[in-house]
């Protein structure tokens, strides 16, 4: 059973805790500080420098490094795979 369920807008843990939320392309923290954003299919960090890609497979680092594949993220987060479950995995559990 994971350990995060993401709606498509908001990750919480199995708990009910919220952990962030995806406004947009922004994505913010429980308590609205912008931690990211995507832009296609790359996630910026909140200074808008490229942190990670999602290729539809495999999730890379910016330097092009395999860090994780959507198996393994749908493994710890509950929720449609996609670019944005991607973010919520990058800034609220890997990192």
């Amino acid at each position: 059973m994971s350990e995060y369920i993401f709606d498509g807008k908001r990750l919480k843990k199995r708990s009910g805790q919220k952990e962030g939320e995806l406004d947009r392309n922004a994505v913010k923290a429980w308590n609205g500080t912008h931690v990211g954003e995507i832009d296609g299919q790359i996630l910026k960090d909140s200074q808008g420098k490229k942190v990670a890609e999602f290729d539809g497979k495999n999730v890379k680092d910016d330097t092009g490094k395999k860090i994780a594949t959507i198996e393994e993220v749908r493994k710890i987060i509950e929720g449609e795979a996609g670019v944005a479950i991607v973010a919520m995995w990058y800034f609220f559990v890997w990192k």
